[in-house]
C-alpha cells in the first residue's frame, strides 16, 4: 500500500549516448563533483569531474576537445553509472 501523503522529488537522469564521444558518462555510481562549467574550454584528457564512491575518488577526463556545452548534475549530486555528466562539443 502506498502512502499518498509522501511525495517523491526524484528526477530521472539523462543517460549518456555511447555513440556520441562528446557526452561524458559517469563511470560508476557515486557522488560527482564537477570541475568545469558550461562555456569552459577543455582539451582531451583534461579533468572535468571527480566521482567518489566507498571512500575512493576517481578523476573523470574529457574524451574530446571543445567547449562544455551542458552540465547535467548539480554540485555533489549522486549519480548512477552511465548517467550523463556533461556534453563537450
Amino acid at each position: 500500500m502506498r502512502d499518498a501523503s509522501v511525495e517523491s522529488n526524484v528526477v530521472a537522469a539523462d543517460l549518456a549516448n555511447p555513440a556520441n564521444p562528446g557526452e561524458v558518462p559517469a563511470p560508476f555510481s557515486g557522488v560527482v563533483t564537477l570541475t568545469v562549467a558550461a562555456g569552459d574550454t577543455v582539451a582531451v584528457g583534461d579533468q572535468v569531474a571527480t566521482i567518489e564512491a566507498m571512500k575512493m575518488e576517481a578523476s573523470i577526463t574529457s574524451p574530446v576537445a571543445g567547449t562544455v556545452q551542458r552540465v547535467a548534475p548539480q554540485h555533489s549530486q549522486t549519480v548512477e553509472g552511465g548517467d550523463l555528466l556533461l556534453v563537450v562539443g
